[in-house]
């Protein structure tokens, strides 16, 4: 046996320490990068990012792509500053008239002199409210790209130093516009107001506003504190509006904004109702820049479970990342930015392969091989159409398998041939090389159960399992002879002893193999192997008259099943005697004492007739 091992050893290692070289150049263990150098060393540049690629992108541009959308503003209150400024003119041709009002915008019934507004006349404040502004494209399409929110707005505005009207050149046209009174347009504006919100992040967005709507005007006071009721005007308003808005946010549901808005509106006064004629103004139009204070509520607008699995995809944590997309999608299944979400799905789907090797690969190094198959081989569970990530795994497997090999034979040296055996089923469970190798480890363990009932004496059984043995493995010929011309040896040394026709016969055909295998075995063995020929054909001449006397006692049993076929209750003792002979065993009653009573009983291959009789008569047939 010593002379063998080794080189299976060698016949078997060979093939596997050359494939262990070729799968480790696609399936080493890789290496931690090593920063990057410069000036020798003096700067040193960390190439291994945490995050994912596109991370401060992400950050600063997308980072609420997948929020849910603000359902309903109920009221926003804007207090602002404004100034009725020109429209016309140029930036490059300023003038000290350039910030006053631009005298074209009031018209009149006939050749007046027209109002003189200084700068100071052109200032005014203004309060403006939005109620029940509803984000309508949510509700319509499930829409959530950008808050579309729209809604009613009332606004009121007055000038704070109105200019007085020439009323003396007026008076010289139409003596009814010679009062004294000055131009102070009081607006109240009824507007449909639709929002249009981006929100880059959590804690402020951009708000832009276009309003259009109906305008009314009283402009005409006496006193700059009580407008002329008689005279007003009506038209139309369209404004334009741009702002921030920062979230204070409680923690409750409904959230509030403060911030600010620059808003530019053109009013058109085109209806003048002046039934007394106290005014020649026929028409004028407001051109208004205003900056606002802004307080509003809202509700809605948070973050999603989309969000928070994005956060989870830039730190590389795709497989959490995966499954709160999946979560996203069945909450917000006519998200504007689904497809988005189906895109990072995609993603993840691609990269968690990579994801979960990286984990197997850490494993390996610390030693847990087991866990690390256990993640490669749920690694390609996880692939899609993708052969690279696939040649990799399967490397790391293969490595696996071919270490656990070397492991096996390690063992098979050492005669642990079932530990070795049970490697190997382990490793043809998800390798070639193990079911490759099954059958040859089996042989192995079969004759080591062989050598086991060798030493304990069962020669027959161990020649069995030599046989087994050498049927699985053709490699194991040498040592069954071996193992063979042993218990030829070991047969000789009792063959005086063997009585059993069996034993006699395998310790003849043990001798005739030393023989063959030693080119003799002895004078002494000779006369042994003559002798147990003899008493073999003595014992066969032996077991031709047990097998003679078997049949005649079958003969002579059926004799007797014929018999019994014509005993009858009833019969006395002489009747039953003639048919079936004397008994095996007699019982007489009363302890042996009543020969009326007696119990006859006749043995018969396994089974036995019991006759019992009273009076000298039969009246019981018991076949047990």
């Amino acid at each position: 046996m010593e002379f063998y091992l080794p080189m299976v050893l060698k016949k078997n290692t060979r093939h596997i320490l050359f494939s262990i070289m070729l799968s480790g150049l696609f399936g080493q263990i890789e290496e931690e990068k090593e920063p990057r150098t410069f000036l020798f060393g003096l700067i040193k540049f960390d190439t291994e990012s945490a995050y994912e690629d596109g991370y401060w992108i992400n950050k600063w541009f997308y980072a609420r792509e997948f929020a849910s959308p603000v359902n309903i503003i109920p009221i926003e209150v804007r207090y602002g500053f404004g100034v009725n400024g020109k429209s016309t003119g140029s930036a490059s041709s300023l003038t000290s008239d350039s910030f006053k009002d631009d005298p074209g915008k009031i018209r009149y019934d006939s050749d007046v002199t027209p109002i003189s507004q200084g700068t100071n006349n052109i200032w005014g404040n203004a309060i403006e409210i939005d109620v029940g502004l509803i984000n309508i494209p949510h509700y319509m399409v499930g829409t959530s790209w950008m808050n579309v929110m729209t809604g009613i707005s009332y606004r009121s505005s007055s000038i704070i130093y109105p200019a007085q009207v020439p009323n003396d050149e007026w008076a010289e046209t139409n003596a009814s516009w010679g009062d004294t009174a000055y131009f102070s347009p009081k607006l109240t504006e009824y507007l449909a107001t639709t929002h249009f919100q981006y929100q880059p992040f959590n804690n402020w967005y951009l708000n832009f506003r276009y309003s259009y709507g109906l305008a009314s005007a009283l402009f005409y006071t006496p006193d700059k504190e009580i407008w002329e009721q008689s005279l007003s005007g009506s038209g139309t308003s369209a404004a334009y509006a741009a702002g921030i808005r920062f979230i204070l946010d409680p923690g409750k549901n409904n959230r509030f904004t403060a911030g600010l808005d620059f808003r530019y509106s053109y009013t058109k006064i085109h209806t003048i109702s002046d039934p007394s004629d106290i005014t020649p103004i026929n028409r004028f139009d407001l051109s208004n820049y205003g900056l606002y204070l802004t307080l509003s509520a809202f509700y809605g607008g948070r973050k999603t479970s989309g969000d928070k699995a994005k956060t989870y995809y830039y730190r590389k944590d795709y497989i959490e990342s995966l499954k709160i997309f999946k979560q996203f999608m069945s909450e917000y299944p006519s998200h504007a930015n689904r497809h988005r979400a189906e895109e990072y799905i995609a993603n993840c789907e691609y990269k968690i392969p990579y994801q979960i090797l990286e984990e197997g690969i850490l494993l390996e190094k610390k030693g847990k091989t087991q866990k690390a198959l256990n993640i490669y081989q749920y690694a390609r569970t996880r692939v899609k159409n993708d052969t690279l990530i696939l040649n990799i795994l399967d490397g790391r497997i293969d490595q696996i398998a071919l270490l656990w090999m070397i492991e096996a034979e390690k063992m098979l040296n050492e005669f642990r041939y079932v530990e070795a055996y049970n490697l190997v089923k382990h490793v043809a469970e998800f390798s070639i090389q193990g079911k490759k190798e099954l059958r040859r480890y089996k042989s192995w363990v079969i004759l080591g159960e062989g050598k086991k009932y060798q030493e304990a004496g069962f020669i027959g059984k161990a020649m069995g399992k030599y046989a087994e043995a050498l049927d699985l493995n053709g490699d194991l010929i040498f040592e069954v002879k071996a193992l063979q011309y042993k218990a030829g040896i070991q047969m000789a040394k009792l063959a005086t002893k063997a009585d059993e026709f069996e034993e006699i016969q395998l310790a003849i055909h043990s001798l005739e193999f030393a023989r063959e295998l030693s080119g003799g075995i002895g004078k002494r063995n000779e006369q042994l192997l003559l002798d147990l020929r003899a008493k073999l054909k003595s014992l066969d001449n032996y077991k031709s008259r047990v097998l003679i006397d078997r049949k005649m006692d079958l003969g002579r049993l059926e004799l007797a099943r014929a018999r019994t076929e014509k005993l009858s209750i009833g019969q006395s003792l002489p009747q039953v005697q003639e048919l079936l002979g004397d008994p095996h065993e007699k019982i007489l009653g009363s302890n042996g004492t009543d020969p009326e009573e007696q119990l006859w009983i006749y043995f018969m291959d396994q089974k036995s007739l019991h006759l019992s009789f009273h009076n000298f008569q039969l009246f019981k047939i018991e076949e047990l």
